[in-house]
């Protein structure tokens, strides 16, 4: 986990602990004159800059996904009316009986620590954002690829969620939201499992990696209780975002040769960035499509597929 990403737990891991983050009331009349409707039919409001949890937000953003995507606004879940109200009572019981399970496995740590409380990020829709906001999730959302449930990804992870996503419109609007998520005890899930429960009373949710998770996997059976939108972000993505990044890799160019390539057109200081980001996925703390998304962010399509073209040809000969 990055520092950006690390600071970004930490801080609202220390605000949870004098209190939960999560305000029940406050003024929105500062989101609601520009945009009212929204405002007001979604019970959200905006964030500022200068607000401690929209900087930490954006700053998580940025660092993800560089300059190809546009933050357009980051907005908190105002929890204002009754229902909304309940559902965040719920979520706080769970994650109380999560400690209360797990008790007996502290490390030193905590209730918190053994209830092991993370932030997630899922894609969603602008149709269905009122009723997830208001009802829950009606369904589980995912390719089935892991299982019978809801999957989030790591507040570190940022872009395999925009991977599965899908645009919202030709403009390339993209509606995240960022959830509290109670993971409690994680079990490993293999790709193709059909669960749709823990296995066991001794787990609660699921992962794809205890070491360096791109999934969290929370149970159909769990979905509305261990998973609670507590932010929304708004985005606009460039129109061939869902590519793969595959177009630019070609079979005759290692990752080693084209960062050498690179280093005859980019400056030193890019280059390190990019020899940081090549050793974090050889050591598994980055997925490889996060790694070529942030390759692209530096360089530019243009300069990626012309050294490719270029250098690529050579190595073939």
């Amino acid at each position: 986990m990055d520092h950006v990403t690390s600071e970004f737990q930490a801080n609202f891991d220390s605000e949870q602990e004098g209190g939960s983050t999560i305000s029940e009331s406050g003024s929105c009349d500062s989101y609601d004159r520009r945009r009212p409707c929204f405002a007001d039919e979604h019970g959200l409001m905006e964030l500022l800059e200068g607000d401690k949890a929209h900087d930490m937000i954006y700053r998580n953003c940025k660092s993800a996904l560089g300059d190809q995507c546009q933050i357009l606004s980051v907005l908190r879940n105002g929890f204002r009316n009754v229902g909304s109200r309940a559902k965040l009572r719920t979520f706080q019981i769970f994650q109380e009986a999560v400690e209360m399970k797990h008790v007996g496995d502290d490390d030193g740590g905590g209730g918190s620590s053994r209830a092991k409380v993370k932030y997630g990020w899922c894609a969603v829709a602008k149709k269905e954002l009122k009723s997830i906001l208001e009802y829950g999730f009606s369904e589980p959302r995912n390719d089935g690829s892991y299982g019978r449930g809801l999957y989030l990804s790591p507040d570190n992870a940022l872009l395999e969620c925009l991977k599965d996503s899908a645009p919202e419109s030709e403009d390339g609007m993209r509606f995240l939201l960022l959830s509290r998520v109670i993971l409690g005890k994680s079990e490993i899930v293999p790709r193709g499992s059909t669960q749709s429960c823990p296995t066991c009373q001794e787990f609660d949710s699921g992962v794809d990696d205890l070491a360096s998770p791109t999934k969290y996997i929370v149970w159909s059976t769990h979905m509305n209780t261990h998973v609670l939108p507590e932010f929304l972000v708004c985005i606009k993505v460039p129109f061939n975002f869902n590519r793969s990044p595959k177009r630019l890799r070609s079979p005759w160019l290692a990752f080693p040769v084209l960062i050498k390539a690179l280093s005859k057109f980019l400056p030193p200081s890019q280059i390190l960035i990019i020899q940081k980001h090549y050793k974090d996925q050889q050591n598994r703390r980055m997925s490889r499509s996060e790694l070529i998304q942030r390759v692209r962010g530096i360089t530019g399509d243009k300069l990626l597929v012309h050294i490719i073209k270029a250098f690529g040809h050579k190595v073939q000969q």
